[in-house]
């Protein structure tokens, strides 16, 4: 009952002191969003370019996240269809959207394609680009033209700036009540393609000349925080005789020196604080959240061969001095590697966020490593509108019966069911999500994922006990136990008391022994023992118990075990003995 008035208060305490969905920072790296007075985490997916572009496009696709779950959909809004003639503004596209995830009961993360998307001026409007005296292009070597417009254009700021204005005060006026769109991302994956930076007439100049006040303050002032790459590259230059106390000040290539880095440096300076003035401009309006997306700097790529002056990690500082209104760098990844790359974007000034992912099977474990070790305010694969909600394939029309969540808890209560891999994992986190969100930042919550290359992890309890995770397939009985390759497997560790644990997740199988004893026991030393294992359903915060397996499926209390195909929450209880 207690328990019950504490939330109850919490309620109404988030409802009159978030009067918009709001970003509430756990600590400097952990952060979730607050909407309609309660937080949650963005469970979701994104949206193809296109796949918003008609009203019959948006039904039919936002029923489809609907059945598979989702709780948030990241769905474009470009210029080209928001003020198709100059002056001239049409917000039904944006209508459908707000219209539709209510219907389906999203959250909507809006996608400013404004000025850029990818880099190139392709969703900007057709009378945009014809006007390239008053809007002009940037540049490439020999002066000549690209399709990106120029950062340093006062025509096109205000331009783009004029535009998401409009949209701001349209959902200040239609939405703040209803709290559907909880998020916005300006500009998308912004960078110069081809070269490090724009070289025409207007920015050599400037490239050539002083840098800003304002960033050399911030250096200063910040030297000791600074990412490494930049502390390293000042430091460098520094040692070489170069100041930043200059009477007439210090240039660009006098600060961070004379290569393709420093001109990155430079673009990085003119997207961040252009995008800042857009940010800025539309929060004076309704205050929502607001983050920009990154496309990555992988490969061995120089810049300009990836989006160069994008929101990279290395270049955060000249991110969150130049654009102060913005609130996240979020990680696009289509790259192998998925545990360096949110190590990198998980930073002690950065909360996670993964507004894009290559959609694949495997971001089912790659979510719940995400929300469970970097405790991410969100996970959204790309294209998501593509994926299927059951892995049989004849199972795949989407016109067929909504699955609710309900429908979905009463597959997982009957023993299974075939849900694809993603639709699984996200059933598992949405049941979880209050448990999730209150350990946010806590070290009572962890998560491993593992494969082919790390087939073990451990994590040590706050009640001094090692789980030793493995992959399932290392017991050796579960069919492709032998295979060479094995898939993914990935689970949550919560702690919800005194030797009392939730795993949540697929394929994998957990020891427990006393963390201040070596793995060969002696004797004397303390041991750890199974009390309790049981496959249980979340809802509305309560357990309810599916499946007593105490039995055969620990291995007569050797171990709790989630097979490789099988999703499931597990709450289990520990007891010492001597």
């Amino acid at each position: 009952m207690k328990r019950q008035i504490i939330t109850a208060l919490a309620s109404i305490f988030y409802l009159f002191a978030f009067a918009q969905p709001q970003l509430e920072h756990r600590d400097n790296s952990t952060a979730r969003i607050i909407a309609n007075g309660k937080p949650m985490l963005m469970i979701g997916g994104e949206l193809g370019n296109s796949s918003a572009s008609t009203p019959e496009d948006v039904k039919r696709t936002f029923a489809h996240l609907h059945k598979m779950g989702l709780n948030t959909v990241l769905a474009p809004v470009s210029w080209e269809l928001i003020e198709p003639e100059e002056g001239h503004f049409d917000m039904s596209s944006l209508d459908v959207i707000l219209t539709e995830a209510r219907r389906n009961e999203l959250k909507v993360v809006l996608l400013w394609f404004g000025a850029w998307k990818n880099s190139m001026s392709c969703y900007a409007p057709e009378w945009f680009k014809r006007d390239t005296k008053r809007f002009p292009r940037a540049h490439a070597l020999e002066d000549r033209p690209v399709e990106e417009a120029s950062s340093l254009s006062k025509n096109v700021l205000e331009a783009d700036k004029r535009a998401f204005c409009k949209i701001i005060e349209h959902l200040r006026d239609h939405d703040a009540n209803e709290q559907t769109v909880i998020m916005v991302q300006v500009e998308n994956e912004i960078g110069m393609i081809d070269v490090p930076r724009d070289y025409s007439a207007d920015a050599t100049k400037l490239y050539q000349s002083v840098v800003p006040q304002q960033l050399s303050d911030y250096l200063k002032k910040n030297q000791k925080t600074l990412h490494p790459y930049l502390k390293e590259k000042l430091q460098t230059n520094l040692s070489k005789g170069s100041t930043s106390d200059k009477k007439d000040g210090t240039t660009w290539t006098q600060l961070f020196g004379e290569d393709i880095y420093t001109e990155e440096i430079f673009q990085t300076w003119t997207y961040a604080t252009y995008v800042e003035e857009i940010a800025k401009a539309g929060r004076a309006i309704y205050n929502l959240p607001m983050y920009v997306n990154v496309a990555l700097n992988s490969r061995d790529r120089k810049p300009g061969q990836y989006p160069s002056g994008g929101p990279l990690a290395h270049l955060i500082d000249l991110w969150h001095c130049g654009a102060p209104s913005i609130d996240v760098l979020g990680v696009d990844i289509y790259d192998k590697g998925i545990k360096s790359w949110l190590s990198k974007y998980h930073l002690p000034n950065n909360p996670l966020f993964v507004p894009e992912i290559r959609l694949e099977d495997k971001d089912a474990m790659y979510a719940l490593y995400a929300f469970g070790h970097h405790g991410a305010m969100g996970f959204c694969p790309f294209s998501i509108e593509d994926y299927p909600l059951y892995s049989n394939a004849k199972d795949n029309d989407m016109s067929g019966m909504d699955l609710s969540q309900d429908d979905q808890l009463n597959a997982f209560s009957a023993g299974g069911s075939n849900l694809s891999p993603l639709v699984a994992s996200y059933q598992l986190i949405r049941q979880a999500e209050p448990l999730i969100l209150d350990r946010q930042g806590t070290n009572d919550m962890d998560a491993v994922l593992l494969d082919n290359e790390q087939r073990e992890a451990e994590i040590i309890t706050t009640d001094g006990i090692r789980l030793t995770i493995k992959h399932s397939y290392s017991l050796g009985w579960e069919p492709g136990a032998k295979d060479a390759e094995w898939p993914e497997a990935a689970c949550i560790i919560l702690r919800l008391g005194k030797e009392d644990y939730l795993a949540i997740g697929s394929g994998v199988v957990i020891t427990y022994s006393d963390a201040k004893a070596d793995t060969n026991w002696k004797k004397g030393d303390t041991r750890i023992g199974l009390a309790k294992c049981e496959s249980v359903n979340i809802t509305e915060g309560n357990m309810h118990v599916k499946r007593h397996l105490n039995g055969d499926q620990t291995h007569q209390g050797r171990h709790v075990r989630i097979p490789v195909g099988q999703f499931d929450i597990q709450h289990f209880r520990l007891y010492q003995y001597k």
